[in-house]
């Protein structure tokens, strides 16, 4: 079957070459030079000095090739036909593996007797012929970075959007150790769930790949992991899920009563339900639910959820949520506050955080779904969504189960995205029409912060991928692993590692 395959891949890049050769004769010509410095492709250093198809720089961006065998490395898909062209895609999200499971991969064996030079240039052409990523077509004449032809290959920019983005590529580049390209990796180590004074606990992906097993990473990430027995695993699991339990934030449910069309709670008139509220979905009743977060004797917040409990992906049909502060026996709407808090803690100088992380919809986010805000100790309540002009915000370490998230003075770690705040945004999360599509406004503004009770901001780090779950450990320290390669990063020491799935599994 591989061989059919291949003799099949080999006959379209036949087809593919002869265009390509066609096509080059009408296209522009530009000059490339060799990459100078180190490049690495799952961990093995390239010999760009000798390579048939080496690694080029060209406007300042390395162009990888797309030839068979990188490409089967990288476990990237590549089909050519005379009437779409080049169609270059990943197979992913069926397996716990991409293309091969690590065990039974051929092994990358590079090949070529080029001489090729650093001290000059070569010429290379733009490609004319047809490219779709991942099913959108390239418009590659009005590209900044168009995809070239050299040596009758064709050759790709690695930009953040073509290689990570579109094609789930890991891209790391440092001065020190150069290009380190990650692709098709087995993603081994899965989550972060518990740690001590000299290790991470990850869970990790059994070899057999249907069970989970788990991994103790040195915090100083020098060392190879080292798989853990079952029975310890498990109990590390559960000392876990004890200590999370135990330093959790969440509220009380109390019932919210409804009168009519009007909904109430012990005396207090929280308002009328709205026309699509009031009457029967389907053969659903509208449910009310009612959480209390009982602060101090003068402070309480209440949070009110309606819905119609109705199968459906993402929230149920006409859902709402309200938020309420009562304090010295008054009833104040927060209505610039419309979820329901994930975290209400109290500080030592009586202020109090009111924090949620952004709400999920399929592969996105409500917009002004990711919530902070501060309670003085009268009552009142600041939106730092509104205070720093972003559209949502990210609280750390509230699932981490070995530290306080809030220091004792007060401090919260939190992620700003750089996108601004509206209040027009995510209102109502029942409709789905506003997931976090909206792009970056911010980019220097993009990045984890400490913030202090007086809403005042200090930046600590670059922003990492979006999607990461972040872990903050005993330390104080915030870790995540990276979503394309099995690499433990710690943003506050500024230092990070990765291991090849084979390298862990072996």
């Amino acid at each position: 079957m591989l061989k059919k395959t291949m003799l099949t891949w080999l006959g379209a890049l036949l087809v593919w070459c002869l265009w390509s050769g066609i096509a080059m004769a009408e296209s522009s010509s530009v000059q490339v030079s060799i990459v100078k410095f180190p490049v690495k492709v799952n961990g093995q250093m390239m010999n760009n000095k000798q390579l048939d198809y080496p690694f080029v720089v060209y406007k300042d961006v390395t162009y990888i090739p797309l030839n068979w065998d990188l490409m089967q490395e990288l476990e990237l898909n590549i089909d050519w036909t005379a009437a779409e062209g080049l169609k270059i895609y990943r197979s992913c999200c069926t397996s716990p593996y991409w293309m091969y499971p690590a065990l039974e991969k051929t092994k990358y064996v590079q090949s070529g007797k080029a001489a090729n030079l650093l001290t000059r240039t070569y010429s290379a052409k733009v490609a004319t012929a047809p490219i779709q990523l991942w099913g959108a077509q390239i418009v590659n004449d009005k590209e900044e970075y168009p995809f070239l032809e050299f040596r009758d290959v064709t050759y790709m920019p690695l930009t953040w959007t073509f290689a990570h983005t579109r094609l789930m590529m890991d891209l790391q580049f440092s001065l020190e150790e150069g290009l380190s390209i990650w692709s098709g990796q087995d993603q081994v180590l899965q989550q972060i769930v518990y740690d001590d004074a000299e290790a991470l606990y990850v869970d990790a992906l059994g070899k057999d790949y249907k069970t989970y097993a788990m991994m103790k990473i040195d915090k100083k990430l020098q060392t190879k992991p080292e798989w853990i027995e079952k029975e310890q695993a498990q109990n590390i699991r559960d000392k876990a899920a004890q200590d999370a339990q135990a330093g959790a934030y969440e509220g009380k449910k109390v019932a919210i009563e409804r009168v009519g069309n009007s909904l109430t709670y012990e005396g207090f008139q929280l308002g009328e339900l709205r026309k699509e509220e009031q009457g029967i979905l389907g053969d659903t009743k509208l449910q009310i639910e009612g959480t209390l977060y009982e602060i101090d004797s003068k402070r309480k917040l209440l949070a009110v959820y309606t819905y119609f409990p109705i199968a459906v992906i993402g929230p149920p049909p006409s859902s709402r949520y309200q938020l309420f502060a009562i304090i010295d026996g008054q009833l104040r709407p927060v209505t610039n506050y419309p979820y329901k808090p994930q975290h209400v803690v109290k500080n030592t100088d009586g202020s109090v955080w009111i924090a949620r992380d952004r709400m999920p919809f399929r592969d996105f986010y409500f917009r002004g779904s990711g919530l902070l805000a501060l309670m003085d100790i009268n009552g009142n309540i600041r939106l730092a969504n509104e205070v720093w002009n972003e559209q949502d915000i990210s609280p750390l370490g509230f699932n981490s189960p070995t530290r306080n998230p809030v220091e004792p003075d007060g401090r919260l770690i939190v992620r700003l995205y750089g996108k601004s705040y509206t209040n027009e945004l995510g209102i109502d999360p029942s409709t789905g029409l506003n997931p976090l599509t909206s792009e970056l406004i911010d980019p220097q503004k993009d990045g984890l912060y400490e913030v202090l009770p007086t809403l005042e901001l200090r930046k600590l780090s670059k922003a990492p991928d979006d999607g990461l779950s972040f872990y903050r450990d005993s330390e104080g320290d915030i870790y995540t692993i990276q979503l394309y390669s099995n690499t433990v990063t710690n943003w506050t020491q500024n230092r990070s590692k990765t291991w090849s799935d084979i390298e862990l599994l072996q």
